[in-house]
């Protein structure tokens, strides 16, 4: 190996090296962000049961303790924290509490919720996320985006999800839900819809819908190392259904109908809509390497907080800039280029010689992505 390898190498190896402690460093920032707010949440509670006769005992510092999984001078630490510190508003998006159906029944009937407005059941989390109209990040379980199947919202807008329980089968999961409605006060007719149907939405005394599914998007979101955006990643997936399988292509299509043509609905995905397609398969190393599946990730979409990664084959020959899948997913994203046929983008792009570059950036305004793609040596 001749000096100019080693010296690219010591560049590739030390940009990496920056990522990575970047990164250390943004999730230091959260988590000291985060302890002070939990610190503030645990003094507001001992502030409560000192006020409160009745409260005391579960708001001692010991039954915080306990019910936290930590030593009773541990609490002592944290509500002192939490009085030595300026008392501004938190930094994240307010979580939804996730509960056990008990938990669930104790904390409605105590009045913590309020009257409850509606329930939405499904078998499929994609359908409460959009349906819940809540910005992703209520859902967040360290780096997932980690959505119940079931959610009580509210008169006043607050809302609990639940676990264990589900819709859409004949099982202990929908039977759960029955009960825990009954136990609520729903009439039993309303509450056992949850067997014949995937989605149900209920009000206290009516059903107001019931279908297989009312939103297509597929798969789960995760959140990006430094807390500002979501990850969904999008793939081809195999099916039984009469429809047939489902490509990449299809499921890009999905997210631009369901969200990113609804930015007022989806507030967390509005904004320029932007694209990255990966030429080299070095350079799209950093997409793949906590994948442990076949998917190749090649083409990036954003818009506004949402990140669309896209598994869809590399070029098989040189003479093809982006390959047919490539092409598809543009297409699914109304992102293709107009009046450019895939033969002429060699031409276009690459007009004084014939190195590929490692992407090409698509979008009207001719930027790049707001939020560069984790583990990308330009971070």
């Amino acid at each position: 190996m001749d000096y100019t390898d080693v010296k690219a190498g010591i560049h590739r190896h030390q940009a990496d090296m920056h990522v990575r402690q970047r990164r250390v460093t943004l999730l230091q920032r959260q988590l000291r962000e985060a302890e002070a707010d939990r610190d503030r949440s645990v003094a507001s509670f001992v502030a409560f049961g000192e006020q409160h006769e009745d409260a005391r005992y579960k708001a001692s510092r010991r039954a915080i303790g306990r019910q936290l999984g930590v030593t009773h001078p541990a609490v002592n630490a944290m509500v002192e924290r939490a009085r030595t510190r300026s008392s501004g508003p938190a930094t994240t998006t307010p979580l939804v509490p996730v509960l056990g159906a008990d938990e669930a029944r104790e904390y409605v009937e105590s009045g913590a919720l309020g009257d409850i407005a509606r329930v939405v059941v499904s078998l499929y989390p994609g359908n409460i996320l959009l349906e819940s109209g809540l910005d992703p990040a209520a859902f967040a379980d360290g780096m997932d985006i980690d959505v119940p199947h079931m959610l009580i919202q509210g008169a006043d807008g607050a809302a609990i999800g639940v676990e264990d329980c589900l819709a859409g089968y004949g099982g202990t999961g929908p039977s759960n839900t029955v009960r825990l409605l009954k136990e609520l006060g729903f009439p039993v007719e309303i509450a056992r819809e949850v067997y014949d149907y995937r989605f149900v939405e209920l009000a206290p005394d009516r059903v107001l819908r019931c279908a297989d599914s009312v939103h297509e998007i597929g798969g789960g979101l995760q959140l990006s190392a430094d807390g500002r955006h979501f990850i969904a990643r999008v793939y081809s997936q195999r099916t039984y259904l009469p429809e047939g399988d489902v490509t990449a292509a299809d499921a890009v299509a999905a997210w631009r109908s369901e969200v990113m043509d609804a930015p007022e609905r989806y507030p967390w995905a509005a904004g320029e809509r932007r694209a990255r397609v990966y030429l080299d398969r070095d350079a799209a190393a950093p997409l793949n390497e906590e994948d442990r599946t076949t998917n190749r990730y090649s083409v990036v979409i954003e818009q506004g907080r949402l990140q669309l990664w896209v598994s869809a084959y590399f070029p098989f020959r040189f003479a093809d800039l982006l390959s047919t899948e490539q092409l598809q997913v543009l297409d699914a994203a109304g992102l293709r280029p107009a009046e450019i046929e895939p033969r002429t983008w060699l031409d276009r792009f690459l007009p004084h010689r014939r190195e590929r570059p490692p992407y090409l950036l698509i979008s009207e305004d001719g930027q790049d992505l707001t939020h560069t793609p984790e583990g990308d040596p330009q971070e």
